[in-house]
């Protein structure tokens, strides 16, 4: 959290040089998937492009990627949320078995509501450096902050309750029920750096989930080799734990 943010940039690069040296890049020593299906979510101030690569991974893998629609995350959380919970419904009637879903910082909340809300549907999350702890806000860079709040008044649209968006007073769904315990049966793998220079690492702990720490910055951990070697594990692990009737196609 408080290492140098103009590194991040710097790190994204290296984290991409890596993983395209990398075997596990090439699908080479990891399980294979079978068409289980996967949702990534896009961060903050980011959409679905940013998890292009990992998309295409996935494919390669053997799983069935899906993007969330996000072209730029930057709406009220509670809209966004919103909006997937309709866009997992659609996915459910195109693929067969409950899916995992895999959102990056802010998408990993998204990600969470959706398990939290949606036990049937979604059977695992993974959360990529998102601040799972909301009694820490220290622990996001102050940036980040100043950036929700500069979008606040283009989501009030008329609303004042918007005004709460992103604080400890919003009572909006995605408020109360992304931090909330998990339901029987979905699980959580929380995958977070310690040299993450946006979200503090001890942020990211889930004292019910998995909790795997990494080397390298935030933006680079959808790029991240070490993070593509855990979500590969994670994911034969996770799926495996579903019946086969409903985890193959």
């Amino acid at each position: 959290m408080r290492g140098p943010l103009m590194t991040s940039y710097p790190d994204y690069l290296t984290q991409l040089a890596r993983l395209l040296a990398d075997p596990v890049y090439r699908g080479q020593g990891v399980v294979q998937g079978k068409g289980q299906p996967v949702l990534l979510i896009p961060g903050f101030l980011a959409g679905d492009w940013s998890l292009l690569r990992m998309a295409g991974w996935l494919n390669r893998l053997g799983y069935r990627s899906y993007f969330s629609g996000i072209d730029w995350n930057v709406d009220c959380p509670n809209t966004t949320a919103t909006k997937l919970a309709w866009r997992l419904e659609q996915l459910t009637t195109e693929s067969v078995g409950p899916l995992a879903v895999i959102g990056h910082s802010l998408g990993g909340l998204l990600a969470r509501f959706l398990g939290t809300n949606f036990p049937v549907q979604v059977c695992h999350v993974i959360a990529l450096g998102s601040p799972l702890e909301v009694s820490t806000p220290e622990h996001v860079h102050p940036m980040v902050h100043a950036a929700f709040r500069l979008l606040t008044p283009l989501r009030q649209r008329g609303n004042p309750a918007f005004r709460w968006c992103g604080s400890p007073s919003c009572t909006c769904r995605f408020a109360k029920t992304a931090f909330a315990r998990l339901p029987s049966g979905v699980t959580l793998t929380s995958i977070f750096s310690k040299q993450d220079a946006i979200v503090d690492g001890q942020a990211s702990v889930d004292p019910e989930g998995e909790n795997i720490a990494v080397s390298g910055g935030h933006f680079g951990l959808v790029v991240n080799r070490e993070v593509y070697r855990a979500v590969a594990s994670t994911l034969a692990i996770r799926f495996a734990e579903v019946s086969p009737a409903s985890a193959s196609l």
